[in-house]
Formats: structure tokens, C-alpha cells, sequence
């Protein structure tokens, strides 16, 4: 069975003309690590609440598990959790105390919120601060309690909306453990994020959404097969050789993209690597020469690098 079946579903917001989603259909497989990644107001946060039973959509219908969400909320809700991007803890409220309450409210029995609650802030580092007050905790901490309110919580079915924006990096790394391990106990988790190499690391299967769409899908591999180059050079004009349009010298080995007025990024093939360095040697430009990466595939589908 799948974790989330969507059929065209479409989302106009109140005084819009424009639609937050357009006829989205897509399917998403129980026990994986699935990725929503676009632009700020590309659309995934609107599904992330239809599907979490937040929003409804204007049309079109989604399954949750098999169940729909209009019909079956209540239903729904008990086998669903998320980390809301808006998300906010309460500032006169300690770790402990968001993350006990929110599983008591959920119907756990003392002895296993204690248990959850103690395990869940152990491995986000948060044990040590479990008793202090939300308005003396930093801003990647209270991010952290969030994660941890959604994942104590060990449902089927986790969205996390940008989970880890603010963190530091070793914190970001403590989440990707945690994410990890829930996709090993077969749960299936849908991430929202706009850290590419977060994406690319966690995921089973990528969707790409822009202006409401799905324009790309597929796994790593599949969405690598959509540039059809093997490697990336960014060329910069840091030094002024002479007045030619860096663009012209290099259009003939692949394609390009303009990273600034004067920065190009050219996709290109292994064999032009040493005609392009000799190039961009005798013309004085610095360069750097790098894998595919999923952030490219962005540049390849929308034209431009993405900017939020």
C-alpha cells in the first residue's frame, strides 16, 4: 500500500488568482524517505498541510494510508505527525514538558511518555536543558524540541516541513540520525527542505515542485539521467583578461548557466576537461570543476540557480 496517493489535487487560496497547487497526482511508497523540494511558495507546504489534514484542497483528492482526507480526518490524525515550517514552542514551557504533554495528549500512559520523552531528548541533546524554560534556549534548541514532539510521537507517517533549518551542523546531523532510524523501524517519512544536501543524502525518491507542479520525480539516479552531463565547472571572471563575454569563450562545451554578471556555471562532459582548463588558463579565469550534484538538477530544470 502507498503512505500518500494524491489525484489532481488543486489549492487556490482565498483573493488568489494563482494557484498554490495545480493538479498534483503523485505516489508515495510506505516505509521510504520521500522529498518535496522547490522555491519558497512552490507549493510544498500547502501539501504537506492537505495531506496532514491541515488544509483542504480545492479540488482533487488525497489517500492517506488508503483513507481520504476530507472523509476521514480523525482517522488520519492518529497515525500522522509533523514538524510544522511555522512551528513555534511555547516560551514558558521546558523541553520536557512540550514533548510529555503532546504525547499525553496523544493517549500515552505516564510510564511511556516519560520513557519516549527521556529518549527523544537524550538523542537530540536536549537532556541536559530538559527543565529550563523555551525563552532561555537558543533558536537551533527550540528547533530541536519541535523534531522532537513529531518523532516522539513513532507514528507511521512523519512530515517534516524544513526540520532542520537553523541548526547547527553537528545538530542537523543528530536529525538525519533520528530520520534514519525511522525509516528502519518501516515508518515513512515525507521531508520538505531546501538543503540539497540533505535531500540527496536522506531520500528514496525526489519530487521536484514549481509553481504548484510536479515538474520532476524520480530517485537520484533518475533525476541524474535528466542532465545527460557528467560534471559542472564554475568559471569566474575574478581577473580581467579582456573585455569578451566569458559566455561566448565557453558555449561550445555544454550548457550555461549565469551565476552572476560575471560567474558562469557550465555542465559539460569529462572528455572537454582539459581543453576547458587550458581556456580558462590562458584567459586568466578561475574555475572549479565538481560532480553532478541535486542542486544542478535544479539549475538544469528551472533555468536559474534557485534562490529562497
Amino acid at each position: 500500500m502507498f503512505a500518500i496517493e494524491s489525484f489532481n489535487v488543486a489549492k487556490l487560496y482565498k483573493g488568489s488568482n494563482k494557484k498554490a497547487l495545480d493538479d498534483i497526482s503523485l505516489k508515495i511508497e510506505s516505509g521510504k524517505i520521500s522529498t518535496l523540494l522547490g522555491r519558497n511558495g512552490a507549493g510544498k507546504t500547502t501539501f504537506v498541510r492537505i495531506c496532514s489534514t491541515q488544509l483542504l484542497p480545492t479540488s482533487g483528492k488525497v489517500l492517506i494510508f488508503g483513507d481520504d482526507v476530507v472523509s476521514s480526518p480523525e482517522k488520519i490524525r492518529k497515525i500522522v505527525s509533523i514538524v510544522p515550517q511555522e512551528g513555534r514552542p511555547l516560551r514558558a514551557l521546558t523541553p520536557w514538558d512540550h514533548i510529555y504533554n503532546w504525547l499525553k495528549i496523544r493517549g500515552e500512559c505516564n510510564n511511556s511518555a516519560s520513557k519516549k520523552t527521556s529518549d527523544i531528548l537524550n538523542r537530540l541533546d536536549l537532556y541536559i536543558a530538559k527543565d529550563v524554560p523555551v525563552l532561555n534556549l537558543s533558536g537551533g534548541m527550540k528547533q530541536k524540541i519541535l523534531v522532537g514532539m513529531a518523532m516522539a510521537t513513532e507514528t507511521p507517517l512523519l512530515f517534516l516541513d524544513e526540520p532542520t533549518i537553523g541548526l547547527d551542523p553537528v545538530s542537523r546531523r543528530q536529525v538525519w540520525s533520528l530520520i534514519k532510524d525511522w525509516k528502519n523501524k518501516g515508518r515513512t517519512i515525507v521531508l520538505t527542505t531546501h538543503y540539497m544536501d540533505e535531500a540527496e543524502l536522506l531520500s528514496d525518491s525526489i519530487f521536484i515542485i514549481d509553481k504548484g507542479k510536479v515538474i520532476s520525480k524520480g530517485t537520484m539516479t533518475n533525476l541524474r539521467n535528466t542532465l545527460n552531463y557528467q560534471i559542472r565547472v564554475d568559471i569566474n571572471e575574478s581577473f580581467k583578461y579582456n573585455n569578451r563575454n566569458i559566455k561566448d569563450l565557453f558555449f561550445s562545451f555544454g550548457k550555461i548557466i549565469d551565476i552572476s554578471s560575471n560567474s558562469i556555471r557550465l555542465f559539460t562532459y569529462e572528455s572537454n576537461l582539459k581543453e576547458i582548463s587550458e581556456l580558462a588558463m590562458k584567459s586568466n579565469l578561475s574555475f572549479a570543476v565538481s560532480p553532478i550534484t541535486l542542486d544542478d538538477i535544479f539549475v538544469n530544470l528551472l533555468g536559474e540557480i534557485p534562490i529562497d
